[in-house]
């Protein structure tokens, strides 16, 4: 067993502690969240990305999961503005009519988001790679 005293009054020193309370620790993360084209493959796919927003380190568990469940009745009512590819020349054929054949793989389109989420790590991009069709 581990003595709790020390300069930290954990018995820690600075370092270590910050690497103990890391590893037990959760986040109250917030994202925007939206659809992205993954390819033509199958009739066209879709995949969920996110970017982070705000990441609050989560002192009460119970307390924080109350209050991610009351952000995300509230973000649902809402969106955050239509995501049209990487732009107007995403999906757009050479003369400027939109034809699907032309959308750019990543780009995200429609309604965008906001999502939170309790996890054990801080808010980070999703997904870290492009998945790819198999």
């Amino acid at each position: 067993m581990q003595e709790l005293s020390g300069e930290d009054g954990c018995g820690l020193k600075s370092r270590q502690a910050h690497h103990y309370w890391r590893n037990m620790s959760n986040y109250l993360n917030i994202y925007e969240v939206g659809q992205a084209y993954g390819g033509p493959e199958e009739g066209g796919w879709w995949y969920s990305c996110g970017s982070p927003i705000e990441s609050t380190l989560v002192v009460n568990l119970t307390h924080s999961q109350r209050v991610c469940k009351l952000l995300n009745e509230r973000f649902r009512k809402a969106t955050r503005g239509y995501s049209m590819g990487y732009g107007d020349h995403d999906g757009v054929d050479p003369e400027g009519f939109g034809d699907d054949d032309y959308l750019m793989k990543g780009g995200q389109w429609g309604d965008k988001k906001l999502r939170a989420r309790i996890e054990d790590h801080p808010a980070e991009a999703f997904p870290q790679e492009r998945p790819h069709y198999e």
